[in-house]
């Protein structure tokens, strides 16, 4: 994660965005391109549209609903007594997890970033929170680079690229459809014991 970010730098070979290495990048112009959502998403002690704002000082009323729409938060927070002004405390503890895990999205996606990470991002929600997190995610997958770490297997299978690892070692790669026929695979043995389902052939 700290080498897709940017925080550190490989000590063997070599990263590549775009073709271009990654040395050759303006660090600081390249982060600006990267929306981060963790599984604990800090928010600030103040109102929804301060915590949005961090992101994008200058966006618009119509820009932050329009994040919040993406980010299936909209609908709840017309709700609260003072929509976007509604103070969430101390990191959101006034929040449910659902709740504050899409003002994160929102606020991650309210630059339009070309990269999208979601670290664990659904790995606490419900399931309910979690298929909106999910449709938000589908909604821009075909204009913005998604990367998702997950344990929770049923969070990416569609994803065009799945890279397994254990321990540091990359074990298998290919999409859901290829990794879970794979004979004696190590992604469709765990998606089995999450799920109890067995969808090899």
């Amino acid at each position: 994660m700290d080498l897709i970010l940017g925080l550190q730098v490989p000590t063997g070979g070599a990263i590549f965005l775009d073709g271009v290495a990654f040395d050759e990048w303006n660090k600081n112009s390249y982060r600006e391109k990267i929306g981060y959502v963790p599984q604990d998403p800090i928010l600030f002690h103040s109102s929804i549209r301060d915590n949005l704002l961090w992101s994008k000082e200058d966006s618009t009323e119509e820009e932050l609903w329009e994040a919040c729409k993406i980010a299936n938060a909209d609908q709840f927070i017309q709700r609260l007594p003072n929509g976007l002004d509604t103070i969430v405390g101390d990191r959101g503890v006034l929040l449910s997890g659902g709740q504050r895990q899409r003002i994160a999205l929102a606020r991650a996606i309210l630059r339009k970033p070309p990269i999208l990470i979601l670290d664990e991002a659904t790995s606490s929600l419900d399931s309910e929170s979690e298929q909106l997190i999910q449709q938000s995610v589908d909604s821009i997958s075909s204009e913005t680079t998604i990367i998702i770490i997950a344990h929770r297997l049923s969070t990416i299978i569609k994803a065009n690229r799945i890279y397994v690892l254990k321990s540091g070692e990359l074990l298998e790669t290919g999409n859901f459809s290829e990794l879970i026929q794979k004979p004696n695979g190590y992604f469709a043995s765990m998606f089995e014991m999450q799920t109890g389902a067995s969808l090899r052939k």
